[in-house]
């Protein structure tokens, strides 16, 4: 299916499957004046990306059902599980919390991260260690020694003096530094989903009856699980689950928001989805917060299957693990085998672990957990099916009989292999190459030499992943700067093609067809640049900018108040803009938006140009709009405190540089009941009712901003000069 999305259809069979897609490729056609057969896909790289992804999570299952049909290779896979998870947790505990910022204790991670193990975010770490912990579970308890009714100390001693006792003791310490380490991950949703398994492992223990001590051994688990957590504090885990509140108190998620624009794209694309692997070219066009951030996944596994695949692909995906559960459960009711019970057991529990993570989470696009997902469910179908006893069967799966059959597998296997191979190494080899000049700024300062260098580079990038749109749209730019119009051309139009919904591309294309006299076409890119990435303000500003170039000023207004909107740093750039093209006082002041920051940029503006009173007025109606910032629900959350205070503080600055100390006053009374655990502005109430004379009052202020920040030099300072 996935395949499928990518093969080139006659515009009306896109138009009929998805009519959004079709939208998509048919503006491209607009754009570049060509005309040619559409995928269903919105991005073709990003979907084969996917389809050798998808690839070789099902080469690795069939190959671990192949292999695992033998009980020694079974028996010697589960063992080496739980040694390399054991040996993981207890190595990843360490790092935790004797590295700050350290990947496997050597390499440095990236900034807003959360480093556990070799993972950079601490919930795929904890995807991967909830998988493991159900198989070493089920070990432990298959290796529990057996003993008669006797007292304590007669059991302990009778326990250790079997023989496999040593490996029970090591089995059930690799099971407790396992779930430890989840804990100790702070990943919330691997809590959930890990407690929410041993529901399920202990209902499946019931269900087979095998033996009576197993209840008593997992109470035992999660008993000393619950001590040695405690031990590293569970305070952290605590104010983990807390930050799901925000300032007002209400639950709040930022994955809320995303959900629901996915549920957005999910309605324009119900049947076919936009293309697997295109949720982060997608998502752009329907997100409705306003960041900087770049979201690459939707935090939602079936979300996120839905936006991309549409119906069709959840449906399969929803019928082979529906499908996989039904045929090894049965098999599963009738094995009398310990191992295999307990085995399977584990591997089920581990792979519903991970499902139910999954809606929180995008374990099963990170490639090592979704290989770890696929092996889990390999195992699970060796679990049902070998045997383990001598006089049992090897598999009781079918075998296949044809030669035809076999040869045909063979062959799509290794192409399948040899294409996912060269596919690698083949973006590896452009990625490497373009990484030498991706970041390079080029100018019409800079020399044609280096300027011909760098097409060179890009055009050998461009040889080696000929999907990516990068490499062509580096040489269009380079070629335009060269003069060579034509080869600029075809080369933006290419890299449309490849990535119709990139708003760079599409604006940058814009300004080239601008300046070229193809005004219609140039308008077009715009528009598009600004709807694919809604809440960028760079693209908004750059049409306006042009809008009003073309004398279309009411038009240009209107853009540029949304580029405030979306980004009050664009104030200065904004402001220049519309006093180059002559627009008036009225319609300036007009197209700044009821917003806090750029009203006081504004203010700040009146300021300068001498509208002392216009501009007093401003900075108070500022106040106001401060206020009603604050009154938004989810507005005020960690890190936007810091900008409410920024208002404040300028607003109160103007009025202190205009020894106005009443609306000086006005203002600082405002911040500190809007921030009352901000100890600067106690201190600036301090020192103006200290110039006031209203001695006892600055003492307070002073008294207060020392309890809230003991080392403040300048309240400390006052206090000394008021009691000496």
């Amino acid at each position: 299916y996935i395949l499928f999305q990518l093969i080139p259809l006659p515009p009306f069979i896109v138009e009929w499957l998805s009519p959004n897609a079709f939208q998509i490729h048919h503006t491209t056609s607009e754009l570049t004046n060509t005309s040619s057969w559409m995928t269903i896909t919105v991005n073709q790289k990003a979907t084969l990306s996917e389809f050798f992804r998808y690839a070789t999570y099902t080469l690795f299952y069939i190959l671990t059902v192949q292999l695992l049909s033998k009980k020694g290779i079974l028996q010697a896979t589960v063992i080496t599980i739980t040694v390399f998870g054991g040996l993981l947790a207890f190595s990843s505990i360490l790092q935790f919390y004797l590295t700050e910022d350290m990947v496997l204790w050597f390499r440095h991670s990236p900034r807003n991260s959360m480093v556990v193990g070799p993972y950079v975010n601490h919930n795929h770490y904890a995807g991967l260690m909830e998988m493991i912990f159900p198989i070493v579970l089920g070990l432990f308890l298959f290796y529990r020694p057996r003993i008669k009714n006797t007292s304590l100390i007669k059991g302990i001693a009778e326990i250790l003096s079997q023989e496999k006792a040593n490996i029970h003791i090591l089995i059930g310490t690799s099971a407790l530094l396992i779930i430890i380490s989840i804990f100790v991950s702070l990943s919330r949703g691997a809590m959930i989903s890990t407690f929410l398994s041993l529901i399920l492992f202990t209902f499946l223990l019931l269900k087979r009856k095998i033996s009576k001590g197993n209840t008593t051994l997992i109470i035992g688990v999660i008993m000393l699980t619950v001590l040695s957590i405690g031990w590293f504090g569970w305070d952290q885990i605590f104010e983990r689950f807390a930050k799901l509140k925000n300032a007002q108190g209400i639950i709040y998620e930022y994955r809320l928001d995303f959900w629901k624009d996915t549920k957005e794209i999910i309605r324009q694309y119900p049947i076919t989805g936009s293309g697997t692997g295109t949720f982060s070219h997608i998502y752009p066009l329907h997100r409705s917060l306003k960041s900087g951030h770049f979201l690459t996944h939707a935090h939602n596994d079936y979300l996120e299957l839905l936006a991309e695949g549409g119906m069709i692909a959840f449906t399969l995906a929803a019928s082979f693990l529906l499908s996989l559960f039904y045929k090894t459960y049965k098999v599963f009711t009738r094995r009398r085998d310990a191992f295999s019970i307990y085995l399977y057991m584990g591997c089920i529990t581990a792979m519903v672990s991970l499902l139910i993570h999954s809606f929180t989470d995008f374990n099963l696009h990170i490639g090592a957990n979704g290989l770890w997902f696929f092996f889990v469910a390999g195992i699970a179908v060796s679990a049902a099916n070998t045997g383990i006893r001598k006089q049992s069967m090897e598999t009781r799966l079918l075998p296949v009989s044809s030669l035809t059959k076999k040869s045909c597998a063979m062959i799509i296997a290794s192409l399948i292999s040899i294409f996912i191979i060269g596919y690698t190494l083949s973006n590896l080899i452009g990625n490497f190459y373009y990484s030498n000049i991706k970041n390079f700024e080029m100018s019409t300062k800079t020399p044609p030499n280096i300027l011909k260098k760098i097409e060179k580079v890009a055009d050998l990038s461009s040889r080696f992943d000929p999907f990516h749109a990068d490499y062509p749209f580096m040489i269009a730019n380079t070629s335009w700067f060269l003069k060579n119009n034509e080869k600029s051309k075809s080369k933006f139009i290419e890299s449309l093609y490849l990535n119709p919904l990139n708003s760079m591309h599409l604006s940058r294309f814009a300004t080239y067809l601008a300046q070229h006299g193809d005004a219609n076409r140039a308008k077009i890119a715009f528009e598009k640049s600004v709807i694919y990435e809604k809440t960028n303000a760079e693209y908004t500003f750059q049409y306006a900018a042009w809008l009003f170039k073309k004398n279309q000023l009411d038009l240009g207004i209107k853009y540029m108040t949304k580029t405030l909107i979306l980004n009050e740093k664009y104030f200065d750039q904004v402001l220049t803009a519309m006093i180059v093209s002559g627009i008036s006082d009225e319609d300036m002041q007009l197209a700044i938006p009821e917003l806090p920051g750029p009203s006081i940029e504004y203010a700040k503006y009146l300021s300068s140009t001498g509208f002392m009173e216009d501009a007093m007025i401003k900075y108070l109606d500022a106040l106001d709009l401060i206020e009603d910032l604050e009154n938004q629900s989810n507005f005020i959350e960690e890190g936007q405190s810091k900008q409410i205070r920024s208002y404040y503080a300028k607003i109160y600055i103007f009025f202190m540089e205009h020894n106005d100390l009443k609306n000086a006053m006005h203002v600082a009374e405002k911040a500190e009941a809007a921030l009352p655990l901000d100890a600067g502005f106690k201190v600036a109430l301090g020192d103006l009712y200290f110039r006031q004379g209203i001695i006892y009052k600055a003492q307070e202020k002073y008294g207060h901003a020392l309890l809230l920040d003991p080392g403040n030099k300048w309240a400390l300072e006052m206090m000394k000069k008021i009691n000496p």
